[in-house]
């Protein structure tokens, strides 16, 4: 009896003792909005690289950052952008370009090595209001986000603004 007893309380000792919980880690993100994004995904923010080439373009990117997302090896961009015009916006047409680790086109979700990205958004933008968009899953190997601009843009009133294919350096 006491073998057995002592056979008990050597293996509850020896299993409790290899429970140690993981320390906890201290995470700035709202978990509720971007479940799928942790604090070691964020890189430094690109927009010193970045060039807004449309001076007169009603939207102003105002921050960009590729973050890694928690759940597969494709990589997110989130965007901040800001209205400075002066009428409602109800859609607008992004268009990027990144680089890899080697300086070379960044790979897309679907596609090898092109390095242009483009995406739309239909939502109404208040003059001076600020937006925050993550589009996931946009690539593969994106390291540096080169250029980024808003080249369409819709109206509330229905009229357009599009951008002059001559100024795009991508």
């Amino acid at each position: 009896m006491k073998n057995i007893f002592l056979l008990l309380f050597s293996t509850l000792l020896l299993f409790s003792s290899c429970h140690q919980p993981k320390p906890k880690k201290n995470v700035a993100l709202n978990k509720e909005e971007y479940p799928h994004i942790t604090d070691s995904s964020l890189k430094n923010d690109t927009i010193s690289r970045i060039n807004n080439v449309a001076e007169n373009c009603p939207i102003k990117i105002t921050k960009t950052t590729i973050l890694l997302n928690g759940y597969s090896n494709h990589k997110d961009l989130k965007v901040v952008y800001k209205n400075s015009g002066k009428k409602i916006i109800k859609a607008i047409k992004f268009e990027w370009y990144c680089i890899n680790a080697f300086e070379k086109p960044a790979s897309g979700h679907y596609f090898y090595g092109e390095g242009n990205f483009k995406k739309d958004i239909t939502e109404v933008i208040k003059p001076g209001q600020t937006k925050t968009e993550i589009w996931e899953d946009f690539s593969t190997d994106a390291d540096k986000v080169i250029k980024i601009n808003a080249y369409y843009i819709v109206y509330i009133d229905g009229t357009k603004w599009e951008l002059n294919d001559s100024k795009i350096p991508l």
